[in-house]
């Protein structure tokens, strides 16, 4: 008797917790999946669409750093360099170790011409960065910033397209690389099939 009795508030407590769990759950995944869309527009590069969905996260979530960074790099891609720095600071102040924040903060000052400011935040990206190339490509950023009196606007956007770029490049090289060690080995000896992965 006892136990029916203890199955049935069990029962009850679950009905009566169910919807708010539900409700937890949806808060927490929504907001999951309007970075995670954001990401993905930034990616291919619909800055408009990767900003609306990153504005969406932070009206839900104001604080999520993610949102902020994932916000100010397509404003910084809309070349919107205002509001970039604006998001990505706060961003950098909320977590100054964001290697993303901190590149792209550096990046926007530079195109505003704030040549100081980008050499900090770049140095700063730099000592977070573990990438020899990516190191090797900011210490010639910030070499050719330091010997240039006053950099063009021209010189100004070929330093932050390289960056850009080489950022880029090593991430999809990261990615490659994890992709790749998530097949499953099948013990094949065979060098036909040493390389493959099905």
């Amino acid at each position: 008797m006892l136990h029916g009795r203890n199955e049935t508030r069990v029962a009850v407590t679950v009905r009566r917790c169910y919807p708010v769990l539900l409700a937890v759950l949806a808060f927490a995944v929504s907001g999951c999946t309007t970075v995670g869309l954001g990401r993905t527009a930034l990616r291919e590069g619909r800055y408009a669409e990767a900003a609306s969905n990153f504005e969406t996260a932070l009206g839900e979530h104001p604080q999520r750093t993610d949102a902020l960074v994932g916000l100010g790099i397509a404003r910084y891609g809309q070349t919107s360099y205002d509001d970039a720095v604006a998001h990505l600071d706060q961003a950098v102040r909320q977590d100054p170790k964001r290697a993303d924040a901190q590149l792209y903060l550096g990046l926007s000052y530079l195109q505003r011409g704030d040549e100081g400011s980008a050499a900090e935040h770049l140095r700063e990206f730099r000592n977070l960065t573990k990438s020899a190339r990516v190191v090797a490509q900011v210490d010639d950023a910030l070499r050719l910033m330091r010997t240039e009196h006053s950099l063009s606007p021209a010189s100004r956007h070929f330093i932050a397209m390289s960056l850009e770029s080489v950022m880029k490049s090593e991430q999809a090289l990261q990615d490659a690389r994890w992709g790749y060690a998530q097949w499953p080995s099948y013990g094949y000896d065979d060098r036909i099939f040493s390389g493959w992965r099905w």
